[in-house]
């Protein structure tokens, strides 16, 4: 059972993971070429008052980045897939927990609730305190930005769990958990969300950032609920297959 979990969960990452890469590639990626071309590189961002801003977006000028085109896809689908196939092993054994104590069946529909509670999870919640950001944006330091985002995932998934599996006044004690992450959401740094010296330029980077916050949305959405659907077909699968081995083993 343990091995054919493992195989799904691979089978779901792969699946899921390069359907994520081609609805990037429609959607967000464009959005993020667009952004990059408004980035000031460190030597005009110094001669124009800006040399902290290096440090406040994490940037580092020597590390090594993929190039545009074929490669960037590449590393893009890649992570992609490793990050799907992580993913998809936690639903499956939590729906696997699920269906041996009868709390749901391996329907279509019940693999779409999973994926959709996952999503408020992972990206709905989080984005609400801290959205998505494209390049150029000034942000609060990267290692609080992540630090919440991972007690925001616990906290919700733990919060929607309690909701939906608790029985009685337990159901209750879901909303606390479900509101406690914002009350200490990392603040923003003082100043505008843009440092960038071309007011046109700002305009252009700030309907960008609106756009790349619901194209980042709807692309997780969709992303969450094949996730979710594949992972009750495959889960089913598992199950008959290890039901019908059981059936001839004691036979």
């Amino acid at each position: 059972m343990f091995r054919s979990l493992i195989f799904g969960a691979c089978l779901v990452g792969v699946v899921a993971g390069l359907l994520l890469t081609a609805a990037q590639s429609m959607g967000v990626t464009p959005i993020l070429l667009s952004a990059e071309q408004f980035e000031i590189r460190e030597p005009a961002m110094a001669s124009a008052g800006h040399g902290h801003a290096e440090e406040a977006h994490g940037h580092d000028g020597s590390a090594w980045a993929p190039d545009g085109g074929y490669e960037r896809l590449f590393f893009t689908g890649l992570s992609n897939v490793l990050a799907a196939i992580g993913f998809a092993a936690i639903l499956l054994v939590f729906m696997n927990q699920l269906r041996a104590h009868g709390r749901i069946t391996l329907m279509p529909a019940h693999g779409l609730l999973v994926g959709l509670l996952a999503y408020l999870a992972v990206f709905l919640a989080p984005a609400i305190g801290l959205p998505p950001e494209i390049p150029g944006t000034v942000s609060a330091a990267v290692e609080s930005r992540q630090t919440w985002w991972i007690a925001t995932v616990a906290l919700v998934a733990v919060g929607l769990g309690m909701l939906w599996l608790a029985r009685g006044w337990k159901k209750a004690l879901g909303l606390p958990l479900l509101a406690l992450p914002y009350l200490f959401v990392p603040a923003h740094p003082e100043g505008p969300l843009f440092e960038h010296p071309d007011e046109t330029a700002v305009s252009a980077l700030n309907a960008l950032h609106h756009e790349f916050i619901w194209v980042s949305a709807a692309t997780n959405l969709f992303f969450w609920l094949v996730v979710g659907l594949l992972c009750a077909l495959v889960l089913k699968r598992v199950t008959e297959t290890a039901c019908e081995n059981n059936e001839h083993a004691a036979a």
